[in-house]
């Protein structure tokens, strides 16, 4: 289903380095934002593809031009996460996080993490997941 190859290859170039953890994360967070649809959009090619929301997706990132190998285990793991994220299978190891960023970010955090709207849920790996403000 192009879908779970989307979200998979969303994963795979976001937090292709990352844990296992790390990578189910980015699937869950996109998840998150599918069934909580608001300005993102309400399917997952549209959560996905949504201009400025998963920066392997913008044109001037190195990241969009990056396919994954068939021999790549990063993407074999990639498309086992998407499958079960997909189907709703597991639970959620982000607490309901709809945003991240990578470590590289923190001297520069995105504008949400630090204005109070959203708070960090979990760090996975070198990822950091917030979820809105309770």
């Amino acid at each position: 289903m192009y879908e779970i190859v989307l979200l998979a290859l969303c994963v795979w170039r976001e937090a292709r380095g990352e844990t296992v953890p790390g990578k189910e994360g980015v699937a869950w967070c996109i998840r998150n934002r599918v069934t909580h649809p608001t300005w993102w959009g309400n399917d997952w090619c549209s959560v996905i593809l949504k201009p400025w929301q998963f920066s392997s997706f913008n044109a001037n990132d190195p990241n969009a031009v990056k396919w994954p190998q068939p021999n790549d285990t990063s993407w074999q793991t990639c498309l086992v996460i998407a499958n079960a994220v997909y189907a709703g299978d597991g639970q959620d190891p982000t607490g309901g996080a709809s945003h991240y960023f990578d470590d590289s970010l923190k001297d520069n955090p995105p504008k949400w993490a630090i204005d109070g709207s959203l708070e960090l849920s979990v760090k996975l790996g070198r990822l950091n997941f917030y979820r809105r403000a309770t």
